[in-house]
């Protein structure tokens, strides 16, 4: 493991309509004040998807802004910890009350939620808060937030998540190649600012809602929560409960000053010979699956966490 921080993204599809909007308005703020009592929360990004990369996701049929026809769309939630074991212990030390405000989101739910972990295992991104701007469309009611005075971002700063399953074996050939590709943007593509390179290493159990049986058929509105148990037991664990998938998965997260420049800028691994040449042989050519890029804008976020990464 490096020495950044680690973080568990709670991913999840919901419904496209407004009511979900109102929902996460009325419970996340309270998801993240209770988050932030555990000492190792580092920090926190919820983002919504808004399309896809038609070009990285061989998909004809998508657009990188579908904010008012994608549906479901999905929601990924970062949460920056210390260690697994901080994340652990603040979902058991608050399992009732995340227990009831998650439980107060399950009707705009389609698919989720699944918790894995990632290792951030490289990354060159600025030490920047945010400035965002979701379309209205997608609830009307989110803050532009001020930026950093020493970056300049665009009002839509957009975030491509590319989902890589990479062959057994090819991990550092993989990170070296998506290294180098990563780089070769930022040097040369306009608003491009920065990137990680997540590394999947274990599900947390209890983020994902894989509650015991009793647990997870006990009927209840949230005032009688079930017990916290999951099949891997009550105790608080240090390390993943559920492991890693295989083949491993890595998502390249990169930031954009705007959709317009993801959407050109990724492009340049498959239209730029000298790039699509780093991109085949780091990247294409180590792979099971992928690379599938979505699309997301910033709904919240506090993110002191990027000062302490180490590139």
């Amino acid at each position: 493991m490096s020495n950044n921080p680690i973080i568990a993204i709670n991913q999840s599809k919901v419904a496209n309509r407004p009511e979900s909007y109102q929902t996460m308005m009325k419970v996340g703020p309270k998801v993240c004040i209770t988050t932030a009592s555990h000492p190792g929360f580092l920090g926190f990004e919820q983002l919504l998807q808004t399309g896809i990369h038609p070009m990285a996701g061989r998909y004809g049929g998508g657009a990188i802004d579908m904010h008012e026809t994608l549906n479901p769309i999905g929601m990924f939630q970062y949460t920056v910890w210390k260690d697994v074991k901080s994340h652990e212990e603040m979902h058991h030390d608050n399992f009732k009350e995340i227990y009831e405000l998650c439980g107060d989101c399950l009707d705009m739910v389609i698919e989720g939620p699944w918790e894995p972990y990632y290792e951030i295992v490289r990354s060159d991104l600025p030490p920047i808060i945010a400035m965002t701007d979701v379309p209205a469309a997608l609830g009307g009611a989110f803050a532009k937030q001020e930026a950093v005075p020493k970056v300049a971002l665009a009002a839509k700063r957009a975030i491509a998540i590319g989902d890589h399953w990479v062959m057994d074996g090819h991990e550092t050939a993989f990170e070296e190649g998506a290294e180098r590709t990563l780089s070769w943007f930022k040097e040369n593509v306009p608003g491009m600012i920065g990137w990680m390179i997540l590394k999947q290493f274990g599900v947390s159990a209890i983020g994902s809602f894989q509650l015991d049986p009793q647990g997870m058929l006990k009927a209840t509105l949230g005032a009688n929560p079930p017990k916290y148990n999951t099949n891997r037991g009550s105790a608080i664990p240090s390390t993943p409960p559920i492991p890693g998938q295989t083949p491993v998965q890595y998502l390249v997260h990169m930031e954009w000053e705007s959709p317009e420049a993801a959407h050109m800028g990724i492009a340049h691994a498959m239209l730029d010979y000298e790039c699509r040449q780093i991109h085949n042989d780091g990247v294409l050519a180590h792979l099971d699956k992928g690379p599938y890029y979505q699309i997301f804008a910033p709904m919240m976020e506090q993110g002191q966490w990027r000062k302490k990464l180490v590139k």
